[in-house]
């Protein structure tokens, strides 16, 4: 009967080690998947900015442009560098808390940039795409590093969505003239 118990009590373990690293593997896989969509996007905020700045436009649209660009590409510098140090601390609680205290007082303060841009009425999506996570720091670190790139991602969806209407805007004003 001890043999019986003994060898369900192995399977069961070496079936929960396996199914963790099938965890773990998925959320690798959709943060790799994220950064790449990522780099689509911020390839079409460049895209936008260039193009707005290709025109003659108002000063102050020129600064809003270059605010948006620079503060969320300045952001997901930022979120790269958090992911770094958290592959190297390993799994300690005390310093997962700090990086993820960070990465979301960071992304509270793009967030409130980005809203002073008031003309277009984007804050409920913007909102909503930098929402603040609620208890990341007692995610094991593969999730939390696909958390951050979620970040980075809906960061860099909340400039397109801002450059994009500006953007437009300057066409229209440039056809005006």
């Amino acid at each position: 009967m001890k043999n019986i118990l003994l060898t369900l009590l192995i399977l069961t373990l070496t079936s929960c080690n396996q199914l963790t690293k099938e965890v773990e593997n998925s959320f690798t896989t959709i943060g790799i998947k994220l950064d790449s969509l990522n780099k689509i996007e911020e390839n079409k905020i460049e895209k936008h900015l260039n193009e707005i700045n290709s025109r003659r436009i108002k000063k102050y649209d020129g600064e809003n442009s270059a605010m948006i660009y620079y503060s969320v590409i300045n952001h997901n510098r930022f979120v790269d560098s958090l992911i770094i140090e958290l592959k190297s601390i390993g799994e300690n609680d005390l310093e997962k808390k700090k990086i993820t205290k960070r990465f979301e007082h960071k992304k509270g303060d793009l967030k409130n940039k980005l809203n002073t841009i008031t003309e277009f009425n984007t804050k409920m999506e913007i909102d909503s795409l930098l929402k603040p996570s609620n208890d990341t720091e007692i995610m094991p670190n593969f999730a939390i590093i696909s958390e951050f790139q979620s970040g980075k991602f809906n960061a860099t969806k909340s400039a397109e969505l801002l450059l994009k209407k500006l953007n437009d805007k300057t066409k229209i004003e440039l056809n005006k003239n």
